[in-house]
């Protein structure tokens, strides 16, 4: 497509969509009472009464007779508290984009449907054993009755032009596929059209060596945001770590999780808690998903983080000039447009992805997802898991995501599991982000997760895990790994308080120092000292305005910890800083390149150990620079903002209705309280980090407690729709209970679902 007509499906986009805003009255404004009154009663097809009681937060805890009527009650508090979010992931995996945003997504729906996302749902719905496809037809049944029964459409399914249409068990799979999308798709369209750079070879060296690939650094165009927050929304980043009795205080396993995610309104989690006859949990689900994502039971907790599995190959198809491909046609709706039909080139290596996403050359992408594997079956019985080994069972039935398990007994053992499943490739590093035709072997023989190591009962009395390289795999588990220091930092924390407690557990994802920007640090200060004494000209600033911008600069940096609360100085100095040298020292395509990782910080600070004279100039105008935006912003939190918008919040003028919170917040992309953000020298919203967090210990079935970053409704104008994020920023939580007694303090509120003739 030319720039000329891209630019006219956007502008054609944004009247439509501008339009539909326009036409209708911002939502009112809905209390809990109100919003509890939505909900359907009865003729669900329940075989009996299901107890729905709510916390003041909305967040529902449900206790049921039987699993079917468990699965058929969370069907319908899903549906109640997320439909229109349900709706837009269905239409994502499905490449239905363009029914909602209009002519300016068809070539998003082009490279969804050429990625195949749900092209294994028949093979998964067939495999289903008993009792999980009765779990997943409740929760359909559950989720319909809403859709039939609900007596008002959401505010934004009109802006979004969503309309009710019946769910199905395929449905619920294929926005599942789309949770677990990889990741690392994100990056090969960043990488690809840099391959030709004659300097590639040396980056992706660098890369594989120290880097880190993700979605964190998206230049946080909404749709972006949409496609990241849909695709491979289960724990793509994260912390996640479980401590051992006898470093706590009450003498038992502690567990804590926060998953790092985009920042949405409404939030990519859920919270809830339920009881049935083989049920017993409380924690964060995915909407439109029946299981507990990360929580606990009776017996066990357990979180996770993603090690950024290598579940795909991009496989380079130029070296075959005859390959053979079979071609189909779909035909691709077009809000307010009609339709346009589009070709979908398949191989034996996979879809033709280079059709959908220009790339210089015909590739193809082979996905462990693309082949039937049945993890609802595997969190099911993760759910229902009472000890370290019949978590472990439960994890041989996952393909993707990979995960990093951490999982917490009761009992009183503590353990780290990798759950994946991968093609048995050669274990050394990625010699290319391309793989030759050749490679297509190695799709033959696969590891699962009993051929990784389980790690036990470590003496240290504490497992760790924060999207970090493992110290021994069966083959490569990823392409790239987050550097260790969260790893290292929570491992610090955990040493210094003696005992731990859930306060100390809590206090620990909070946390925003990052000792290791201090070395970094320390490079610029001796930059900026030599800088001082360069003469002008020759490119380089005066010599008295570098010394002037020395002198406001460096005693910031001298006396700055390396923490990023939102009042520091210190953190806004080194941070304009680093974001000036990038922008001056640094080639177009370096840059571009360092913008595909999760943190370009190991790479920035090898790259200035590289004593050149180039170096200190740009160091020198960096300066300068920073000097100049020091007088303008204060504090960290002038320019690190944590912006909470619905989906149409992206959208010039119009959106400003749907943004709902744009304040300073602490943190950075290398913290543990991770609040991803570019390195640019200008106020940037933070769209990628943690956003819900949940402590437990395990002995202690009320000892729960989580918060998610904005709120549990996702119904515009609902009182909960952003009541938790008060919450989130003073450092408190909601009680998680799962004891009766606990349930009926902490969830004042009851619903009761009746029987009805079941459908």
């Amino acid at each position: 497509m030319t720039g000329l007509s891209r630019r006219l499906r956007l502008a054609r986009s944004f009247a439509l969509l501008a339009g539909a805003i326009l036409s209708r009255r911002p939502p009112r404004p809905r209390s809990l009472d109100e919003r509890l009154a939505m909900l359907p009663r009865g003729d669900a097809g329940l075989e009996a009464p299901v107890s729905i009681r709510w916390s003041d937060h909305a967040v529902p805890f449900l206790e049921a007779r039987s699993d079917r009527d468990l699965a058929i009650g969370l069907g319908v508090v899903h549906a109640h508290l997320r439909l229109t979010q349900m709706e837009v992931m269905r239409r994502v995996a499905y490449g239905r984009v363009a029914e909602m945003a209009g002519p300016a997504a068809v070539d998003l729906d082009r490279a969804l449907r050429t990625l195949g996302i749900a092209k294994a749902v028949p093979g998964i719905l067939a495999m289903m054993p008993e009792h999980t496809r009765t779990m997943l037809d409740g929760f359909v049944a559950g989720v319909n009755r809403v859709v039939e029964t609900m007596p008002e459409d959401p505010p934004d399914f009109g802006p979004l032009g969503l309309s009710r249409t019946p769910w199905s068990a395929a449905d619920v799979m294929a926005l599942g596929r789309a949770a677990v999308a990889d990741v690392n798709w994100v990056i090969w369209m960043r990488l690809i059209p840099l391959r030709r750079d004659p300097g590639f070879p040396d980056l992706w060296d660098k890369l594989v060596a120290h880097g880190t690939g993700t979605i964190a650094n998206l230049s946080g165009g909404d749709l972006d945001v949409l496609v990241a927050s849909a695709l491979g929304s289960a724990l793509k980043g994260s912390n996640a770590w479980a401590v051992a009795g006898a470093r706590t205080a009450s003498g038992t396993p502690m567990l804590a999780g926060d998953p790092h995610l985009p920042i949405t309104a409404p939030n990519i989690w859920l919270a809830a808690g339920f009881r049935s006859p083989s049920y017993a949990c409380t924690g964060f689900m995915l909407p439109g998903l029946p299981f507990m994502a990360f929580g606990r039971n009776e017996h066990i907790a357990w979180g996770g983080t993603a090690p950024h599995t290598a579940s795909s190959d991009l496989f380079d198809l130029s070296s075959l000039p005859h390959e053979p491909f079979e071609t189909r046609t779909e035909t691709i709706r077009v809000r307010g447009a009609g339709e346009e039909r589009v070709d979908i080139r398949e191989s034996r290596f996979g879809p033709i992805v280079s059709d959908a996403v220009p790339m210089g050359g015909t590739y193809a992408l082979r996905w462990v997802g693309h082949e039937s594997s049945d993890e609802l079956t595997a969190m099911l019985g993760i759910n229902r898991a009472h000890d370290i080994e019949s978590f472990r069972a439960a994890c041989e039935h996952m393909a993707v995501p990979g995960q990093n398990w951490i999982v917490a007994e009761a009992a009183g053992g503590i353990a780290k599991q990798i759950a994946a499943k991968l093609p048995r490739r050669p274990n050394t590093p990625l010699a290319d982000l391309v793989a030759r035709p050749e490679a297509l072997a190695h799709w033959e023989r696969f590891v699962t997760a009993r051929d990784f190591p389980l790690e036990r009962d470590p003496r240290r009395g504490y497992v760790i895990s924060a999207n970090d390289r493992p110290s021994e795999t069966p083959t490569p588990l990823s392409y790239f790994y987050s550097a260790a220091i969260r790893v290292e930092r929570i491992a610090a924390l955990i040493e210094a308080a003696s005992p731990v407690t859930l306060d100390a557990m809590a206090a620990i994802q909070r946390d925003v120092t990052v000792t290791t920007a201090l070395d970094l640090r320390d490079r610029l200060v001796s930059l900026a000292r030599d800088a001082g004494d360069l003469p002008g000209g020759g490119g380089a600033p005066a010599r008295e305005a570098v010394r002037a911008a020395r002198d406001a600069v460096l005693p910031l940096l001298a006396a700055w910890d390396g923490s990023y609360p939102p009042d520091s100085r210190g953190a806004l100095a080194f941070e304009l800083l680093v974001a000036h040298i990038v922008e001056r020292h640094h080639s177009r395509t370096e840059r571009a390149f360092y913008g595909a990782v999760f943190t370009a910080r190991t790479l920035i600070a090898r790259d200035l150990d590289e004593a050149r004279d180039e170096l200190t100039v740009a160091v020198a105008r960096a300066l300068v620079e920073t000097a100049r935006e020091l007088k303008r912003y204060r504090v960290w939190g002038d320019v690190h903002r944590l912006r909470v918008a619905h989906l149409l919040g992206g959208l010039p003028l119009i959106g400003r209705r749907y943004v709902y919170a744009d304040l300073p917040v602490g943190g950075t992309s290398d913290a543990v309280m991770k609040t991803a953000h570019p390195a640019v020298p200008r106020p940037h919203r933070a769209f990628y980090g943690s956003i819900a967090r949940f402590v437990c210990d395990c002995g202690d079935l009320d000892g729960a407690t989580g918060v998610l970053i904005t709120g549990q409704d996702g119904w515009l104008g609902s009182a909960n729709a952003l009541d938790q994020l008060p919450l989130w920023l003073d450092g408190k939580a909601l009680a998680m209970p799962l004891s009766r007694e606990g349930v009926a303090r902490a969830y004042p509120h009851e619903t009761v679902l009746e029987p009805g003739p079941r459908r």
